[in-house]
C-alpha cells in the first residue's frame, strides 16, 4: 500500500471513528431521569410537575433540546392542575442521562370569586393569562367578586373573557406599582365598582377609569392625612370622574 493510500485510509478511519462516536454519543446522551428542585416548594405539587416534566422530556437530547424553550411551560401556565406560574431558571447535565432542574414559580395575580343569581360561588385563580385554575384557597390574594350580569366565563369553565381579564390583571398590577395594598373589589354591575382597601371607607371605579391614572391619583390621595380624616367620616371616595370626590353611601 503506497504511502498516499495509506494516508487516505488513516484520515478515513479517523473520520468514521468520530462519526460513529458522535453518533453513540448523540443517541445515548438522552434523557432518562428528571429531578426538580425549587425553594420553597409546595412539595405535592412540586412532586406532580416532576413527573409531568419527567414524561415530557425524558428521551430528549441532553445536548441539542432546548429545555429552556419546550412547549410544556406555556402548556403549564395554561393548566387548571397548577396554581403557580413556573419556569425554568437553570439546569444541569449529569451522565449518563440525568436531568437537573431548578425550577422558579410566580404566585397567582388574583382571585376571582363569580357569584351567580342563586348566590352560589365559583372560585377560580388566575395568571398573566386568562386561563381559569383551580383555587385550593392556599394563598392570601387579591380577590375579585363579580356579581354583574354578564357572563364572563367560558361555557367549559375554562377561560374567563378576556377583556374582563385585561381589566382585573391591570388593576392588579397598578396597585402594585403605586403600592396600594387593596384587598379586593366588588363588581356588582359596570357603572359601579368598589374597591376595597380594608379600611373602613371604599372607593368608587367603573369599568371605564383610567386605571394607571386613578391608582396614580391615589396613591397621592393617601399621603393626605387630612383628606383621610374626611374620607373616613363621609364613606366613599369617588374617582369616576376627572376630580376625586369624597361622598356619603349611594
Amino acid at each position: 500500500m503506497s504511502v498516499k493510500n495509506k494516508k487516505y485510509f488513516n484520515y478515513l478511519y479517523f473520520f468514521l471513528t468520530f462519526s460513529i462516536t458522535a453518533l453513540i454519543l448523540i443517541f445515548t446522551l438522552r434523557v432518562r431521569r428528571v429531578e426538580c428542585y425549587q425553594v420553597a416548594s409546595n412539595k405535592q405539587e412540586l412532586g406532580s410537575l416532576c413527573q409531568k416534566l419527567s414524561e415530557n422530556f425524558s428521551g430528549k437530547s441532553l445536548i441539542f433540546f432546548n429545555f429552556f424553550d419546550a412547549e410544556i411551560w406555556q402548556e403549564l401556565a395554561q393548566s387548571a392542575d397548577y396554581q403557580e406560574l413556573y419556569h425554568l431558571s437553570s439546569l444541569e447535565k449529569k451522565a449518563p442521562g440525568t436531568l437537573i432542574l431548578n425550577l422558579d414559580s410566580k404566585l397567582p395575580d388574583y382571585r376571582l370569586i363569580v357569584i351567580d343569581e342563586k348566590k352560589e360561588e365559583q372560585n377560580f385563580i388566575l395568571n398573566q393569562n386568562n386561563h381559569l385554575k383551580k383555587d385550593q384557597g392556599q394563598e392570601a390574594l387579591f380577590e375579585i367578586i363579580y356579581q354583574g350580569q354578564e357572563e364572563i366565563l367560558s361555557k367549559n369553565k375554562r377561560y374567563l373573557e378576556e377583556d374582563y381579564h385585561q381589566f382585573f390583571l391591570t388593576l392588579k398590577n397598578n396597585l402594585d406599582d403605586y403600592q396600594i395594598n387593596a384587598k379586593r373589589l366588588f363588581w356588582q354591575k359596570d357603572s359601579l365598582l368598589e374597591l376595597d382597601l380594608g379600611k373602613s371607607w371604599l372607593i368608587i371605579l367603573d369599568k371605564d377609569v383610567n386605571l394607571k391614572e386613578t391608582m396614580q391619583d391615589l396613591s397621592v390621595i393617601l399621603l393626605d392625612e387630612e383628606v383621610l380624616i374626611e374620607i373616613e367620616r363621609q364613606g366613599f371616595l369617588d374617582m369616576r370622574f376627572n376630580l376625586p370626590v369624597i361622598r356619603e353611601r349611594i
